[in-house]
């Protein structure tokens, strides 16, 4: 298919310049979110029983009484002096909700701070006077005096009136405030840039017949955003549900994300580190309110010439990158979409305010990726004590790869393996593989770009292994370097396991390079289904050879094929395939082998039940000089095709 071979081979036109792995900035903040079953497994819970997921995760057992969650101590990927709190709740009946924090630094414990008690009847109160020697409480942000190495977090949940609430997620995000912001890597356009917009109503503050109409930003660009999921919402409405009566405002960023929760939606505090984070969400749906701050002039076109503080959402990007807005400080509504200098809203965002955000959606199935080492990926979910393995075990994910869920049965998850793609019915068009793996084998995962892949067969990162193929957002330099990955885990590896990506390689050095990772596989066993370190078939092997050297191959033979172009045998190179199906249905490609050169050929193989290196003439008995394309052997259709030009 010409189609997809021209995606697979494009990195080979990417620009000459080797990008290093050392060049990528850390982050300034990072967002932990737990919604799935298996993020609360070490917590403690008070009156709380588990709900069926993913309608929640926890419900309020006896309504009489509170009912409470606290989280372990989690370890920061960083130090840090900044950290946010939130949380959603579904409220049947009324109920409030309260979220508190402590930190810890050198000098141990902080008290327990609270970030205020919202109502879903209707507002909320923050609480004043919190400052200690560890730090104070400004009205929604946590500010330390020293920063703090972990954390831990406790939400309250209290049913009011008639049926008891449901708690579906919890985030916290941190900041290091001292951290150097990077413009170059904060507002960079990827080359895999492509323009997108999403639809929502367009809602002015300043045409809102209340006094205090220069005040609620932030519950009018909720409103908005509410209308772009579906949800039809009154801006003077969202801000009485969202007043912080102690401060008398409506900008309590704990307050607007539980009430836009509280409407039936996942919904948290997050802040991101460049503009990509967030055209990543909007992708998928998942509208991005957005804090600034900017000085007179500083963000051009704005109906405001200077803000100490303004939300507005975000709802797409032009083909120049800029950022397209609904700007609820517009003075009237046929102007709210404002259109901002993609460096100019960059510093007002990400630099001035750390890329604070409001992220809403219908659910979050697309930001997940396994936090396991590898999981197996099943056409149906074996049964408990059985021996279905075997037959049904269609696939294996990698730490860290991508996967998008999209149904739940119990412990098990029916997802879309987004780095793994196989050909629909129509034999024309890649899409997803799918397939059931075990729900615990996942967790959140913030839409990063990876900029390395691990090259050796397995890479030790402190205790546990990472398979060759994985793939990981690096920062860092030096021997060592440092991984983002699923669940918020920080992952050391030493720099020589890593090829950078995307990379440029010279044909001849990138073929000797994927059959160099192929025989890091010779001797293994054959293992049906298998794609990682542990476990390798035909497919599987040439896969992973080739993503190694930042080439995603489809990922079973047939498709392989179709991804692939014809070469006569007098053409075939080293690292070119060869496939093979039965006589009896030669359409069926059943098989794929790497030429290894001087007729010799590379196989992770059931006939060995191992990965070998064979003569093309011990394979099917044939003389490899007079091959042909096409040509049958041994009962065996054989054919020769390539990748790389």
């Amino acid at each position: 298919m010409k189609i997809s071979y021209a995606f697979i081979t494009a990195f080979l036109l990417m620009a000459a310049a080797k990008p290093s792995i050392a060049e990528v900035a850390s982050p300034r903040s990072w967002t932990v979110v737990h919604f799935l079953p298996g993020d609360f497994k070490d917590f403690k819970t008070q009156n709380l029983t588990p709900a069926s997921f993913p309608e929640a995760v926890f419900r309020v057992e006896d309504s009489s009484r509170p009912a409470q969650l606290a989280s372990p101590e989690l370890e920061a990927l960083f130090p840090f002096d900044e950290l946010l709190l939130s949380a959603d709740a579904v409220f049947p009946g009324q109920g409030a909700l309260e979220g508190e924090a402590q930190v810890k630094t050198s000098d141990g414990w902080s008290p327990w701070f609270s970030f205020g008690r919202f109502s879903s009847s209707g507002g909320g109160a923050s609480v004043k006077a919190q400052d200690n020697p560890y730090g104070r409480m400004d009205v929604d942000v946590l500010k330390l005096k020293k920063k703090a190495a972990s954390f831990r977090y406790r939400l309250t949940l209290t049913a009011e009136a008639g049926a008891a609430p449901a708690l579906r997620l919890a985030a916290v995000s941190y900041t290091d405030s001292y951290a150097a912001y990077s413009q170059a890597e904060a507002g960079a356009k990827p080359a895999s840039f492509k323009p997108l917009k999403i639809k929502a109503p367009a809602y002015s503050q300043m045409i809102q017949q209340v006094k205090y109409a220069g005040d609620i930003c932030s519950p009018v660009s909720i409103a908005m955003a509410l209308g772009a999921l579906g949800l039809k919402t009154e801006p003077l409405g969202a801000a009485a549900d969202v007043l912080d009566a102690s401060e008398n405002i409506y900008g309590n960023w704990f307050f607007n994300t539980a009430y836009a929760g509280s409407r039936g939606l996942y919904s948290f505090l997050a802040r991101l580190n460049s503009l990509e984070d967030a055209r990543a969400f909007l992708a998928a749906g998942a509208p991005v309110i957005a804090s600034v701050t900017f000085g007179p002039d500083e963000l051009k076109n704005s109906p405001l010439k200077k803000t100490k503080g303004h939300l507005l959402l975000i709802t797409g990007f032009d083909a120049k990158g800029n950022v397209i807005t609904q700007d609820p400080a517009a003075p009237e509504e046929k102007t709210v979409e404002r259109i901002y200098d993609r460096a100019q809203f960059s510093a007002a965002w990400l630099k001035n305010k750390y890329g604070t955000a409001y992220i809403l959606a219908k659910d979050l199935n697309r930001f997940l990726a396994v936090k396991e080492r590898m999981a197996e990926f099943y056409s149906m979910p074996p049964a408990p004590g059985s021996d279905e393995h075997a037959k049904l075990i269609e696939s294996q994910l990698l730490f860290n790869e991508k996967v998008e869920l999209m149904e739940v049965s119990g412990d098990w998850g029916r997802a879309r393996a987004a780095e793994q793609e196989s050909l629909l019915a129509d034999r024309k068009t890649l899409a997803p593989y799918e397939g059931w793996l075990k729900l615990d084998a996942l967790a959140f995962s913030l839409p990063l770009t990876p900029t390395a892949v691990v090259k050796a067969k397995t890479a030790k990162t402190g205790g546990a292994e990472l398979s060759v193929g994985v793939k990981l957002r690096m920062f860092g330099g030096g021997s060592q370097a440092l991984a983002l990955s699923a669940g918020g885990r920080l992952v050391r590896i030493t720099a020589k396991d890593l090829n950078p990506i995307p990379q440029k390689t010279p044909a001849a050095e990138l073929r000797g390079k994927i059959l160099d990772t192929a025989r890091i596989f010779l001797g293994d066993k054959y293992y049906w289904g298998g794609r990682s370190a542990w476990g390798i078939d035909c497919s599987g092997l040439v896969n992973l050879a080739y993503r190694a050297w930042g080439m995603d191959l489809p990922r079973n033979a047939d498709d392989q094929f179709a991804a692939s172009k014809s070469v006569s045998r007098e053409k075939l190179q080293p690292a070119d395939l060869i496939f093979s199906a039965d006589s009896a249905k030669p359409s069926k490609i059943n098989h794929v082998m790497l030429y290894a050169g001087s007729g010799m050929l590379i196989e992770a193989t059931g006939d060995s039940n191992s990965v070998r290196e064979i003569s093309f003439a011990d394979k099917f008995g044939a003389d490899f000089r007079k091959a042909k394309n096409g040509m049958t052997s041994q009962g065996k259709k054989i054919f020769f095709r390539k990748i790389i030009n």
